[in-house]
């Protein structure tokens, strides 16, 4: 019996190319190109560098939309309470002012249905 490391390491060297094996794989995959290597790192290296730019300008302005999001939220939060508070005080003067009109006005039904008249 074949203990379980010895079929990984048969996997793994079996998976494994050989210097040959390399040198005939690259020697294919560049038969069909004529641009000299100098030219190609250039162009790669080049187009890598815009991509990572363009990604890095993209994080960067995500990052101040979230922020810009943040304090919106924090400053649109603010202001409802504060409107709620503005209300709640506007209840409370309503109710003041409207008792004293409910006493006034209380005194005179009553004097009315008394029939007493003052002199």
């Amino acid at each position: 019996m074949v203990s379980w490391t010895t079929q990984q390491q048969e996997r793994r060297m079996e998976a494994t190319f050989s210097s040959v094996d390399m040198a005939q794989t690259q020697a294919q995959a560049t038969e069909g190109y004529k641009s000299r290597p100098g030219a190609l790192i250039w162009f790669f290296r080049k187009s890598r560098d815009g991509w990572k730019r363009k990604y890095q300008d993209l994080k960067v302005s995500a990052k101040q939309l979230k922020n810009r999001i943040a304090d919106l939220t924090k400053s649109r939060d603010q202001w409802r309470l504060k409107a709620e508070r503005a209300q709640e005080q506007l209840a409370i003067l309503q109710a003041e002012t409207d008792s004293p009109r409910a006493q006034a006005a209380t005194p005179a039904a009553e004097k009315k249905t008394t029939g007493i008249t003052e002199g």
